[in-house]
């Protein structure tokens, strides 16, 4: 596993502009109604506590290479379901090292800290990915035109 810092997006503004681009790039027909900017100022919102909403930073020497949130809303058709664990992206030199396990595992502490008893999420692909980590799938669905899996995560157990 690469070694990395993990920190609130907050803390290093100069990041913002970067993670905005990923997430449009990774997300934008899945979420057609954002555009670069508005994350960009969506992000600039978040705050640096396990309180939500929230998101942290993977660095290696300072450089980022992945972020992971925790929203109240990540489905406007699941509304009521909240908080979710959203935008877990590894930028493509840094995959397949760890990264999205720590940055998960960080946001399952935080929002254990922030005293949650259940996180959600959606997927588009990566179902084994989460259910490998504790996550449960609780729906499939279409979303955008585009087929998604909706998972779980009780915080009272221990991972």
């Amino acid at each position: 596993m690469i070694s990395i810092k993990i920190d609130y997006l907050g803390l290093h503004p100069k990041s913002i502009p970067i993670i905005a681009r990923w997430h449009q790039n990774q997300w934008q027909a899945i979420s057609p109604h954002l555009t670069t900017q508005l994350r960009i100022e969506l992000y600039r919102s978040y705050r640096n506590s396990p309180s939500i909403p929230n998101c942290l930073l993977a660095l290696k020497d300072d450089i980022v290479v992945g972020s992971a949130s925790l929203v109240e809303s990540d489905l406007e058709t699941h509304l009521h379901l909240s908080p979710w664990l959203a935008s877990v992206y590894v930028h493509s030199p840094y995959r397949r090292q760890g990264i999205a396990s720590q940055l998960i595992q960080q946001c399952i502490e935080n929002a254990r800290q922030a005293g949650l008893n259940t996180l959600y999420l959606f997927t588009p692909d990566q179902l084994t990915f989460y259910q490998a980590r504790g996550w449960r799938l609780i729906e499939s669905s279409l979303y955008h035109g585009e087929h998604i899996d909706i998972m779980a995560f009780d915080l009272n157990e221990k991972s």
